[in-house]
């Protein structure tokens, strides 16, 4: 039995067209591995968000003698809310909200 029987010229055909596509493969590569710009648009709204939330985070949590003036109020059957002005504070935000 003779080993060398066969010709070798398939395998070798097989290995340079791997080669061949290893090396397009490199070059496609190159060329869409070259910088691209990423654009980032920031609407006013959002800016504004921005603003008020970098504010609301920096500002102090509460203000403790409003609420332990409201707190004893409550608990003395004093607190009276005014309702016309809560009502009219809703309707303005969900306008301000709709335009």
């Amino acid at each position: 039995m003779k080993i060398n029987q066969y010709n070798t010229t398939p395998l070798k055909a097989y290995s340079e067209n791997v080669a061949k596509s290893a090396a397009g493969k490199a070059q496609s590569q190159s060329q869409s591995a070259a910088p691209s710009r990423d654009v980032v648009n920031v609407s006013a709204q959002a800016k504004l968000l921005g603003a008020a939330r970098q504010t609301a985070t920096e500002s102090p949590d509460t203000r403790e003698e409003k609420v332990r003036e409201l707190r004893d109020q409550v608990r003395a059957g004093t607190y009276k809310p005014d309702i016309r002005k809560t009502a009219l504070n809703l309707v303005r935000e969900e306008v301000d909200f709709l335009s």
